[in-house]
């Protein structure tokens, strides 16, 4: 997949002012968001889960970082690690550990940062899960991940985002009537559209989804967006919650 546009929370904080997230606990929300996904005609190429939560507020040594990643990856279930990558400086250490299966690609990271200006420190855990098979298993997945943050103390922020793909490009009627349906599908009102030459952006907000945005005063929980790949000839979708926070 030809990554063209980038999206990322630095892009929501320009559409957004973002004041706060609520942290729920999602019921069928993943669920939710699958089925509506597989009612459009696009076919699913990838999911990506991604949560990170606050560990400490230390600047955390390099031994420290590889023996939580080594109690969070076997709690994973990686007894063996494809790569490990690690970082060190004076106010940035990483310890990276990255597992690569048929079906998908697990990265968990460490990263400690100290803050000069706020003289502040803070350890963060980062899980990130990539599935090109077995989407099924996502809400299993996000069940999983909750526990092993709660286990080491930590309220993880979840983002999940689906990837599909269409043949041909769409006209701007097509992507908003795709848009409607796959809202309407997951009981969510549109609050937003953002539109440019590359890309199409709706944000909505349901409450069959429990983890919430406030953005100009309104709730967001529910990001979609269209991008055609004129290379390929295809459309791609993304359909995430609570926003999409990966490139394309």
């Amino acid at each position: 997949m030809k990554k063209k546009v980038i999206i990322f929370l630095g892009f929501l904080a320009i559409v957004y002012s973002v004041a706060f997230l609520q942290i729920g606990n999602n019921k069928n929300g993943e669920r939710t968001l699958l089925s509506a996904f597989n009612n459009s005609d696009f076919e699913t190429i990838q999911i990506n889960l991604n949560s990170w939560g606050l560990l400490n507020q230390s600047f955390s040594d390099l031994e420290e970082m590889k023996a939580y990643s080594k109690r969070i990856t076997e709690a994973l279930g990686i007894l063996k690690a494809d790569n490990t990558e690690e970082k060190d400086s004076d106010t940035f250490r990483e310890f990276t550990t990255t597992r690569v299966s048929k079906n998908a690609k697990t990265t968990v990271k460490l990263e400690s940062i100290k803050y000069e200006e706020e003289n502040s420190t803070n350890t963060y855990v980062i899980i990130d899960i990539i599935l090109y098979g077995q989407y099924d298993s996502i809400p299993y997945l996000k069940e999983e991940l909750d526990s092993i943050f709660a286990e080491n103390n930590m309220k993880p922020t979840t983002n999940i985002t689906i990837a599909g793909t269409l043949r041909g490009d769409l006209s701007k009627e097509e992507k908003e009537k795709i848009a409607k349906n796959i809202m309407k599908d997951i009981g969510a009102k549109i609050e937003e559209t953002y539109e440019t030459e590359e890309i199409y952006s709706v944000y909505g907000y349901t409450r069959l989804i429990d983890d919430w945005l406030v953005s100009n005063g309104k709730k967001i929980n529910v990001n979609l967006a269209f991008h055609y790949n004129e290379y390929e000839g295809s459309t791609y979708l993304y359909l995430a919650t609570p926003v999409i926070t990966v490139d394309y």
